[in-house]
């Protein structure tokens, strides 16, 4: 068996099976900016979240892992294998939010500013400082719609700020932020816009930390989501809409029986009569 899958963001996988050995299943994945995150903590977070289930990379992909199905005895040790499996790209990706944010929970020495693209149009640049981590968002759109329903979104997680005040700092704007200039950008790229999150401590306090990886890392897919089910909205109130004027419509129309002949007439008061 040798099946081939595709991700929306450009992530391909492929999933084998060798005549010779049926028992060992071959998960590859292609990531496109894993050339970049690799030496940030990705390695060492997808090595440490499958341990002996890593194996040499195929050709052409980035990661692989081995799964003997021999050693899995039980529907519970499946299960986990193919939940660890399914999650294998979340892995790899936490790893380089795991790299800026352990420093500042367990106060150390700040690294240095990085950036690396998430998928084609969407880049994200982290700013670590000794009390706080600032991960922006440069963020596109491609259809029109979709860039004004997202410039909506981005706006309200502005505003959540002013009701919810345990929640990080964001800053929106078509205007790259101050923090921008260290990559030395200093003008609008053309995109929808930067938004950007002040991570402090305290967000990450607690065992914390895992959940603000997850929420950040899929914030992008978090955004379509949500872009998606709206527009998705949108077209069925407008088909009811549509269905309601129609009725209204049918209604007005005369039925054939109801028509008047030309010796019929009706007074003002609704009374028909016949014209001799």
């Amino acid at each position: 068996m040798d099946v081939k899958l595709c991700d929306f963001d450009d992530t391909s996988y492929r999933v084998v099976i060798k005549e010779e050995n049926k028992n060992v299943i071959e998960v590859g994945m292609s990531l496109p900016c894993y050339a970049q995150i690799e030496k940030f903590g990705s390695k060492e977070s997808y090595e440490k979240a499958y341990g002996a289930l890593v194996s040499a990379p195929m050709p052409n992909y980035d990661v692989t892992l081995k799964i003997d199905l021999t050693t899995l005895k039980d529907q519970k040790q499946k299960d986990e294998v193919v939940e660890k499996i399914s999650c294998l790209k979340a892995n790899v990706i936490a790893g380089v939010f795991d790299h800026f944010f352990t420093p500042l929970l367990n106060g150390g020495k700040p690294l240095d500013p990085f950036r690396f693209d998430l998928r084609a149009d969407t880049t994200v640049y982290f700013f670590p400082k000794a009390d706080r981590v600032t991960v922006i968002f440069s963020v596109d759109f491609k259809e029109r719609v979709d860039r004004a329903l997202a410039k909506i979104f981005m706006n309200e997680f502005v505003e959540a700020r002013r009701t919810q005040q345990a929640s990080p700092p964001v800053q929106f704007g078509v205007n790259p932020p101050l923090e921008m200039a260290h990559f030395k950008i200093t003008e609008p790229t053309g995109n929808l816009g930067f938004i950007s999150f002040a991570v402090f401590k305290s967000h990450l306090d607690n065992n914390k930390k895992d959940r603000v990886i997850g929420v950040l890392q899929v914030f992008r897919n978090y955004m379509q989501y949500h872009i998606k089910c709206s527009k998705s909205y949108f077209h069925s109130r407008m088909r009811l809409r549509v269905i309601s004027l129609l009725t209204v419509l049918n209604r007005a129309k005369v039925d054939t029986d109801e028509r008047l002949n030309p010796t019929q007439k009706k007074t003002a008061s609704g009374r028909t009569f016949i014209r001799s």
